[in-house]
C-alpha cells in the first residue's frame, strides 16, 4: 500500500487494515499470548540489570511507606509510596476498596 493512501486514510480504516496485517503476520510466525510476551520480555529486561535495591515498607494508617534499608547507598531515593530512579517516578497506590489493618 502505497504512503499516499495511508495519509488519506481515516483513522478506522487505518486500525483494520493495522488488524489484518498482524493477524497475517502472527499466522505465518505463531501466535504468543500476551501474558506469555511480558513475562518473556520481563526476563529479559532482568538479565540486564546491575543493581537490585530491596526497599521495606508496611501500611500505616492505610497508607502504604516504603523505606530503603538504613545502610544501602543507592542512586534510588525512597519516600512514602514514592520511588525516584534517575528520571523516572514511581508512585505505588493502595486499592481504594481494601482496609489494611495498622501496623504495630
Amino acid at each position: 500500500m502505497s504512503e499516499q493512501r495511508l495519509k488519506l486514510m481515516d483513522y478506522d480504516k487505518f486500525q483494520t487494515v493495522a488488524d489484518g496485517f498482524i493477524d497475517r503476520s502472527s499466522q505465518e510466525f505463531g501466535e504468543m499470548p500476551a501474558s506469555s510476551f511480558f513475562e518473556l520480555l520481563f526476563e529479559k529486561m532482568a538479565e540486564r540489570v546491575t543493581e537490585t535495591v530491596e526497599l521495606e515498607g508496611e501500611i500505616v494508617n492505610n497508607q502504604l511507606i516504603l523505606k530503603l534499608p538504613a545502610d544501602m547507598e543507592t542512586v534510588v531515593q525512597v519516600k512514602d509510596n514514592e520511588i525516584l530512579i534517575g528520571d523516572r517516578r514511581i508512585v505505588v497506590k493502595l486499592k481504594d476498596d481494601t482496609i489494611y489493618p495498622t501496623a504495630r
